[in-house]
This record gives structure tokens, sequence and C-alpha cells, in this order.
């Protein structure tokens, strides 16, 4: 017996329609906004980078404290335009660096005080990465050149007190005010004088400002 040809087929017409509706629309938009904010608070901030790569158990480092680092581009605008600024030529790939940082931190009016209440004014100072310096190659001639003309601008701004700058140091501490380098600690340790420890280069910097305008 031939089977019955057909059977019931559904009309196209008969399917259910895709509706957007309001409540499907606020839940993804719910949805998108929350998976948004995760993944930026997963990002850490600028800060929180910074603090992660210098903090150690022996600098007492703060979270909330006044460094922000700069590039070579922005510092030579800031210098260009006369600013007054703090600048610590540093990289976290040297342990130096790291002690010396915490003192900094320490003397900045950011940092708790306990029994001292030494502090002074100061709201920011920046931090020159010198990993350049660090892992400069000098048989790349484009490393060597780039490297020449950051420490050939520097010296050229310097006060004539202050004694010409090698970017293989690190950890150095420098003052900018009118356009011309004020300060560096490696000029007062090289002063031959037996007390100037970093700590000591930190007071003579931070104190530049209300020196200057007690005169």
């Amino acid at each position: 017996m031939a089977r019955a040809k057909g059977g019931h087929r559904r009309n196209k017409n008969d399917r259910t329609k895709f509706k957007w509706t309001k409540e499907l629309i606020f839940l993804l938009c719910g949805l998108g906004a929350a998976i948004i904010i995760m993944i930026i608070c997963l990002i850490p901030t600028s800060k929180t980078s910074f603090y992660n790569k210098y903090v150690t158990d022996s600098n007492a480092l703060n979270k909330d404290n006044v460094f922000e680092e700069i590039s070579y581009e922005n510092l030579k605008k800031k210098i260009e335009n006369k600013e007054m600024v703090y600048v610590f030529y540093s990289t976290d790939l040297d342990a130096t660096c790291k002690t010396n940082i915490g003192i900094l931190d320490y003397y900045t009016n950011k940092h708790q005080k306990t029994t001292e209440n030494t502090h002074y004014d100061v709201d920011k100072v920046y931090v020159l990465d010198a990993k350049f310096a660090y892992e400069l190659n000098e048989d790349d001639s484009n490393q060597l050149a780039k490297f020449n003309e950051k420490e050939d601008y520097f010296n050229s701004k310097r006060a004539d007190k202050i004694k010409e700058l090698d970017l293989k140091t690190y950890s150095q501490l420098w003052v900018f005010d009118a356009g011309e380098m004020v300060f560096s600690s490696e000029t007062v340790i090289g002063d031959n004088q037996a007390s100037a420890t970093f700590r000591t280069c930190v007071i003579k910097a931070f104190s530049y400002k209300e020196n200057k305008e007690a005169k």
C-alpha cells in the first residue's frame, strides 16, 4: 500500500518571531556594563603599577605617594616651560633605586609621620625611567645615539655649580627651576662630603623651594 504523500508541514508564518523587549535590552545592557566594570577593576591603575614595581619589604613605600612616571619628551616640555620640577632618575631593575625611593617618599607630606615630624610640601616627584641606560647596548648605534642625545640635553641644562651628568649612574635626584638644573644629588655626593648620603641629598633638594622663598 502506497504511503500517503504529504503529512503535516509547518507553515513559515507559524514560526515564532524573535522580539526585542525592553526587559531583554535592559538585561543585555546590564550584563555588558558588568563585564566592562569587571575588566576595568582587573586593570591596575598607573599608581598601582608603579607601587608594585618599586615596593619592597624594607622601603615602606606608600600606595598613595607623590610619584608619577614621566617620559623624556614630556619632561623636556616641563623644563622648557620653566616649571619647577623634582625628578628621580631611576629604574626598578636596580635595588638601590628601590631603597632610595622609600627615602624620598618618607620626606614628603604623603608619608604618615610617627616619631619624626619632618616633611616637605612636595606634591609631585616625576620618575624618569633609566631602563634605556640600564639596558644600553653600546654596539647598537641607534640605542647609543638616543642615549647620548638625552645625556647631552640634560647636561645642557645644568647650572654652573652642577657637575656633568652620567646617565649610567642611577638613583639620581634632580631639581629643575626656570629651565635650569639647580640641584643634582650626584653633585652633592661628589663634593667630598662625608655625610652626603642620599637622605642628605633628599633634604637638600626638598629644601630648595623653602630656601628660595626665604630669600
